[in-house]
């Protein structure tokens, strides 16, 4: 890494969940630019070091993030704020408070004081600046100008409903990205899903440049996963029907598997035991895997790791008072 090309950008995490926002954007960044150093972090926010080249590429896969910029610092007088080296052009100044923040910071008053001293000799524009500063009040005020921000409302055109074949039960697509971007994979790896169903996580790996695969038990769903992938002009290299058992053989030496198994519904499981659906899909998909492969998977209980594969994240998600998502990311060794 070109040490002359790197620079601290602030990313603004989403707050949709306590640890994956974070362990999103720091796999995310690994995958894109390798080497990177987080400088600081805390509720709502990163501040990471990485090449300039990388960055809009991170911020492009994220979905649990909501905006990112060039790393200003950090607050600790609004009296004594130095005056930064900015572009030319008008400017406007936006500072927000994050969740159980909000209490303790007076945005209005601090935006006055940091805008006195920002804005002398500038014009402001708050409809269409050509410069915009954020400040964003959490544990600490830190300032950033902003240089992207995430497009979420992608996800929401390839939610469930906006599918022309559905299933309720489905992750949300910002979740799915988040899960595939949790295994570090890169544009142009290989990756399957082995209960692919309407294929949300599949939409997701596609979108992302990835080579992607699916399968799944029910030749309706395998069919309805083609035509979703094709509604969305998405391209893919193969779909099959196949019990998991078979997947090791059938695709074998992957990059990565990301997947949301079935919660129990008997016609999803083929009216197997889930602790015996459970069991025989880790080994497969870790049988599927080449060496360093990655597999994200989402399970609603605690299911045991077989030899071979080592857990390296895990997140837990309260849906409601009957289930629990338990996300976890995994390396074959």
């Amino acid at each position: 890494m070109d040490p002359s090309e790197v620079r601290q950008y602030l990313f603004e995490l989403s707050g949709e969940h306590p640890t994956m926002p974070l362990a999103e954007l720091e796999s995310t960044v690994r995958a894109e630019a390798g080497a990177f150093q987080t400088i600081l972090s805390g509720p709502g926010y990163a501040v990471m070091s990485l090449p300039h080249s990388c960055f809009d590429k991170v911020v492009d896969r994220l979905a649990l993030t909501r905006r990112a910029g060039e790393f200003l610092g950090v607050v600790d007088d609004c009296s004594t704020v130095v005056v930064p080296d900015l572009p030319d052009g008008s400017m406007a100044i936006r500072i927000r408070s994050y969740q159980d923040h909000a209490g303790v910071w007076e945005t209005d008053s601090l935006t006055k004081m940091i805008g006195d001293r920002l804005t002398v000799g500038r014009k402001v524009d708050l409809d269409n600046p050509d410069v915009e500063i954020r400040g964003f009040a959490s544990d600490k005020l830190l300032l950033h100008r902003k240089l992207r921000e995430v497009d979420r409302m992608q996800f929401e055109r390839r939610k469930v409903g906006e599918r022309p074949f559905f299933s309720p039960i489905s992750l949300h697509p910002r979740y799915a990205r988040a899960l595939i971007n949790m295994t570090g994979l890169r544009t142009g790896d290989s990756i399957l899903d082995p209960f692919c169903g309407t294929g949300g996580v599949l939409l997701e790996a596609a979108v992302l440049g990835m080579k992607v695969y699916g399968s799944d038990l029910s030749p309706d769903m395998i069919e309805g996963c083609r035509e979703n992938l094709d509604h969305f002009g998405l391209k893919v290299e193969r779909l099959e029907v196949m019990d998991i058992g078979d997947v090791a053989s059938r695709f074998g030496d992957l990059d990565g598997i990301a997947t949301d198994p079935p919660y129990g519904r008997a016609t999803s499981t083929n009216r197997e035991a889930l602790d015996s659906l459970y069991g025989r899909s880790m080994t497969s998909m870790r049988d599927a895997l080449r060496t360093g492969g990655a597999l994200g998977v989402v399970f609603p209980k605690d299911v045991p790791i077989p030899e071979g594969l080592t857990l390296e994240q895990r997140h837990s998600q309260r849906v409601h008072r009957s289930l629990t998502r338990h996300y976890s990311v995994l390396r074959r060794h």
